[in-house]
Formats: structure tokens, C-alpha cells, sequence
């Protein structure tokens, strides 16, 4: 739960208390019990108050020439009074206080004029000092001030339609001055508005749904007063994602999530208006991914992950709608590589890797007949030997994997 959530929580509990305590004292019940106190003139100073007649007293009130001036109330039913009304002589309140952590000593204190409420203090992390201040006009609710670490400097200004209900807070998270904007209906969250870097400029906006879960979100990264970013949200997390990575006011890059997880990401890298790039992921971790090498729309190349590291990679050689060239990796660097020159849907052509990346093998199936015939070895780039295994056509050089202009 954030410190405006939470916050707005605890204001909802300590309105409610502080409700209780803006009436009126609490008066008898019906069949109590009461116990007179008389000092050598006879005179009242203090009465002892079985209200509910179970035997046990719950209230004491404290006299002063014949008048009430002090009334406190066991309101936890466990002996010993947590709430305290100081009375003025007509009987009204002049000011309330209430023990909430049962430690004995009161921490929220109401101030009240002609009996009727005005300003409030608690303190919220019991060390004898106000972190909360409630203003009242007309005796309800109408702000409130509060200092989120408890350290006396207030962060956080809450503000109350004319039935109490939350419609508004502004927080301080770093700039001095108020930087989040939170909007509420029928007290729950709707929307909000961040400044994020401090900088005197709105460059967050969430939008929130009946259950106050997240459904919409847009974020002005490069601080041009456009968003940048466009977050959409279901159940409460992250489904999709677009972004401008580009400048150009509209999305080129978008990232799909399942169960807010990461699950694909599309990109037009050149923001041609089609999507050239695909990547799929699993645990976070990239696993798949298509290519369009020309930008022309045909995804040309395809390449399996594993742990984060290549491991096979089909290539489109000549941009014809079939994969003709597979590359197999370990570890990361390029091991094997198989060739379907003519098309048949068979490699004939093999070339095998050291760990340095340099080409030590080739084998070619100049029959088309699934047999290798010639093999051609090499060192430092160049053919060093060549073995012709059996075949008719096995005059030339190595034949080329991919063509020049690929």
C-alpha cells in the first residue's frame, strides 16, 4: 500500500474517530448506576458512572462548583478511561482527547469553539508529537495536513468534500512542494497526476477503476509536455505497453505481458508504421525472435534463445518467404552452419566453427543427393586443403553461405 493510499486509509479510521469525539459527550444509558462525590459543603466534585448498570464504571466525571468540567469515558471496556472531554460552563466541549493506543496518555486532541469542533491533532506514531492536523468548518472535516515521516515537516494536504468524503491530496515526495495529485469520487482513487522529477511539470498520468486498480497509464519521459509512454492495465496489472522511442508523438515499440509478466515485444525500428522486430520471453529472459532484415515486411530471420543466448538462428537468405540458412551456436558463438542452395528443402552445404569464430570446415553436397562429396579446410579465413569425397561436379571454390548483398 503507497503512503498516499495508506495515508488516506488512516485518515478515513481517524475521521471516524474523531466523529465520535466532536459530539457530544456520551450520556448515560438506560438503568445506570451513578456514585456522588461531595467535598465539606457539600458541594459535587466528582461522580462515578455505571452507564450500561453491568457493575463495572466506565465514566468519570470531574466537578467544579457544582458544574462538569471534565468527563472521562472507558470506551475499551477495560477499566481505565481513553477518552477525555473538557467541558466549558454551559456543558459544551471545549476540547476532546483520545488514548488510541491504550498506553494511557491521549494522542488526538480536538479543539472545539462554541462546542463545535475546528482543529484537530493526532499523533500517529505515539511519540507525544502531532503528526496529523484536521480543519473543520461548520464542524466537518474540510482538510488535512500530515507529515508521512513522522518528522514534523508536512508532506501531505488532504481535502474533504462537505460530507467528509476524500476528493483530493496532494504529496511531497521530493521537491519541497506538492508533486502527486490524486483525485478521488465517493472517496475512492481515480486519477493522478505526478511530477516524478521535481522540475514544476506533470510527466505521469494514471487513470484507476471502481476497485481503484490501475487501468491506464501515460508518462512523458523526455520531458517534452507529450507522453512517451502508453500503459494499459487489467486486473490491476500491466498488459501492454507502447512506447516513442523515436520522437515522432506516436508508439514504435510495444510490449505485450501475461500475468504482468513480460511476454513479447514488437518493434518498428524505423518508424515506417510496420513492425520489424519481434522478441518473445519466458521468465523475463528473451527465447525467440524475428526479424526483418530488409524492412520491406517479410520476417527474414528467426532466432532461438536460451538463458539469454543464441542458440540457432534461421535466415531468409533471399528474402523469398523460406528460411534457407540455419546457424547453430554453443555457448554464444557460431558452431555450425547449414545451407540450402537450391531450394529443395535440404542443406547441402555444412561449415563448422572453432571457438574463436573462424570458419575450419566446409562440406557440400554438389549432387544434390543428401551425400557430403567435396570437403574444403581452412585456416585464418582462407581454403587450405580440399577433399573430393565423390562427385561429378566438384570443380570451385567454396560456394558462398549467404550472398554478398545479404
Amino acid at each position: 500500500m503507497s503512503h498516499l493510499r495508506a495515508s488516506a486509509w488512516e485518515t478515513g479510521l481517524s475521521l471516524a474517530i474523531l466523529g465520535v469525539l466532536v459530539a457530544t459527550p456520551p450520556t448515560t444509558a438506560a438503568d445506570p448506576v451513578s456514585k456522588y462525590f461531595y467535598d465539606d459543603k457539600e458541594q459535587i466534585v466528582r461522580e462515578e458512572v455505571d452507564s450500561t448498570g453491568s457493575g463495572r464504571i466506565d465514566t468519570w466525571i470531574t466537578y467544579k462548583d457544582g458544574k462538569p468540567v471534565l468527563q472521562a469515558v472507558d470506551t475499551g471496556k477495560n477499566g481505565k478511561p481513553d477518552t477525555w472531554y473538557h467541558l466549558t460552563p454551559e456543558g459544551k466541549v471545549a476540547r476532546a482527547e483520545k488514548d488510541q493506543n491504550g498506553d494511557g496518555k491521549p494522542d488526538v486532541w480536538i479543539t472545539h469553539q462554541q462546542g463545535v469542533p475546528v482543529r484537530a491533532e493526532q499523533d500517529l506514531n505515539f511519540d507525544g508529537r502531532a503528526d496529523r492536523f484536521i480543519y473543520y468548518e461548520h464542524g466537518k472535516a474540510v482538510r488535512s495536513e500530515e507529515s508521512l515521516k513522522r518528522d514534523g515537516k508536512i508532506t501531505l494536504w488532504s481535502y474533504y468534500d462537505a460530507a467528509g468524503v476524500l476528493v483530493r491530496e496532494e504529496e511531497d515526495t521530493k521537491a519541497g512542494k506538492p508533486t502527486v495529485f490524486s483525485y478521488y469520487e465517493g472517496g475512492k482513487l481515480t486519477r493522478r497526476e505526478e511530477d516524478t522529477k521535481g522540475a514544476g511539470r506533470i510527466d505521469r498520468w494514471s487513470e484507476y477503476d471502481k476497485d481503484e486498480q490501475p487501468i491506464r497509464r501515460k508518462i512523458d519521459r523526455k520531458g517534452s509536455g507529450q507522453p512517451d509512454v502508453w500503459a494499459y492495465y487489467e486486473n490491476g496489472q500491466i498488459a501492454k505497453q507502447e512506447e516513442d522511442n523515436l520522437g515522432r508523438g506516436r508508439p514504435n515499440v510495444t510490449y505485450f505481458f501475461a500475468n504482468g509478466a513480460l511476454a513479447r515485444r514488437e518493434e518498428d525500428t524505423q518508424g515506417t508504421g510496420h513492425v520489424d522486430l519481434i522478441e518473445w520471453y519466458e521468465n523475463g529472459k528473451p527465447v525467440r525472435q524475428q526479424q526483418d532484415s530488409q524492412r520491406q515486411g517479410k520476417m527474414d530471420i528467426v532466432t532461438y534463445l536460451r538463458q539469454g543466448q543464441i542458440e540457432r538462428q534461421e535466415v531468409d537468405t533471399k528474402y523469398e518467404g523460406r528460411y534457407d540458412l540455419v546457424r547453430f551456436y554453443a555457448n554464444g558463438r557460431l558452431a555450425k552452419e547449414e545451407y540450402d542452395t537450391n531450394g529443395d528443402g535440404r542443406p547441402d552445404v555444412w561449415a563448422y566453427y572453432d571457438e574463436k569464430g573462424d570458419k575450419v570446415l566446409q562440406e557440400e553436397d554438389t549432387e544434390y543427393d543428401g551425400k557430403v562429396h567435396v570437403r574444403f579446410r581452412f585456416e585464418g579465413g582462407r581454403v587450405v586443403s580440399k577433399e573430393v569425397v565423390s562427385a561429378r561436379k566438384s570443380d570451385g571454390p567454396p560456394r558462398l553461405l549467404t550472398p554478398k548483398s545479404w
